[in-house]
């Protein structure tokens, strides 16, 4: 039987009069599903409102929850935005291998049920937004997270896929009572799954767009633009196209970055570095969260107008208060009343993986310092 480790999450401490509640962040823990116990990690804000966002993130194909949550860099996003973003361990494959069973015909474990039901107990436990749970993951789970789209549209509202595709069986048989958004990372120069042919199989054979055309068809989009990112790392090799499917009735967007010559790469991560994924992935969630989307041109704009890093420093734009994490998602320091014009230097930024600035006006944003 797999039991907890030594650090648990304590009980939820009480609910304020603004309905706020306290927990424990960074806890490991086990949920039984089926008669078998599994685990998962849980990121939280030491203090979270009621009606908070819940964010699966879903590991690849051997991959483990704990990884996925080292390298991805969602712990510091939790903290920043008040969000709960849980870590599911997938279970063993007929290889022995930890993987996500999307209809892969490579295991009988019910994937689709455990996210499931462990996204509504995460829900009730902790007062969370149905309409704000929304999942995502790297290569099998990207594959999982579309999966959890064509098959519990009703409680996962948003999906993201990067390096990931859908199954042969998900592509011939997805048809969900409601498309819901999704947006998707992909390189041209991925050679686990190819960018124009898929892993082939039961892993798929159809191409991106193929699988574009396919959910912007279910949702109904009528226009689409297309935007050339910004190189801001020649040395990385690549370059980022956007795609922006909307006009739905319904407001579905699909979203598409085309990292050309980018590999299996969880992108901001390893590999591209003019865009980060996961800043991306929760800019889509949250804008479906509110009742809009941003397009990417306002996106830079406000980010621009705020903070930048060159790689050498950080420059302030306009007033706002930093806040700096580790890599281990811990607060390092915060810094009140950053003003316009400071410059910090990179040897002032040892030890620090991600810094926030929030202006005066309430925008925010995250800078991955590398």
């Amino acid at each position: 039987m797999i039991t907890r480790t030594a650090i648990t999450l304590g009980i939820i401490c009480g609910l304020s009069l603004f309905g706020a509640f306290r927990a424990t962040a960074q806890t490991e823990h086990t949920f039984e599903f089926n008669g078998v116990e599994r685990t998962y990690f849980l990121d939280s804000p030491v203090e979270f409102n009621s009606g908070a966002a819940l964010v699966f993130v879903l590991h690849g194909y051997g991959g483990t929850a704990w990884s996925m949550r080292n390298y991805s860099g969602w712990s510091a996003l939790a903290e920043s935005e008040g969000i709960m973003v849980c870590y599911p361990q997938g279970s063993l494959d007929i290889e022995d291998s930890p993987h996500w069973n999307a209809n892969l015909g490579i295991s009988a474990s019910n994937d689709h049920g455990f996210l499931n039901a462990l996204a509504q107990h995460l829900q009730t436990t902790y007062f969370l937004s149905p309409e704000c749970t929304y999942s995502c993951g790297f290569s099998n789970g990207g594959y999982m997270s579309y999966s959890l789209a064509c098959s519990h549209p009703e409680t996962f509202r948003a999906v993201g896929s990067v390096t990931g595709s859908m199954s042969e069986f998900d592509f011939d048989n997805c048809n969900p009572e409601e498309a819901v958004p999704v947006i998707h990372f992909h390189g041209t120069a991925d050679y686990v799954v190819n960018y124009n042919n898929g892993a082939g199989g039961n892993w798929g054979d159809e191409g991106v767009e193929e699988i574009m055309d396919l959910w912007t068809g279910m949702m109904g989009t009528t226009e689409m633009t297309e935007t050339e990112l910004p190189n801001l790392e020649e040395v990385d090799d690549s370059s980022v196209d956007f795609f922006r499917h909307h006009g739905a009735a319904g407001g579905q967007e699909f979203h598409h970055y085309r990292v050309n010559g980018g590999g299996h790469q969880w992108f901001g991560v390893w590999g591209n570095q003019d865009i980060q994924a996961t800043e991306l992935l929760w800019d889509f969630f949250e804008s479906h969260c509110s009742g809009e989307f941003t397009g990417v041109e306002e996106a830079m704009a406000t980010e621009s107008a705020l903070a930048f890093w060159n790689g050498e420093q950080v420059g302030i734009l306009a007033d706002c208060n930093l806040t700096a994490w580790d890599a281990q998602g811990r607060q390092i320091w915060h810094q009140k009343h950053a003003t316009r014009g400071t410059r910090i230097d990179r040897g002032q930024l040892q030890g620090i993986m991600m810094l926030q600035a929030i202006g005066t006006n309430g925008q925010s944003i995250i800078l991955r310092i590398h």
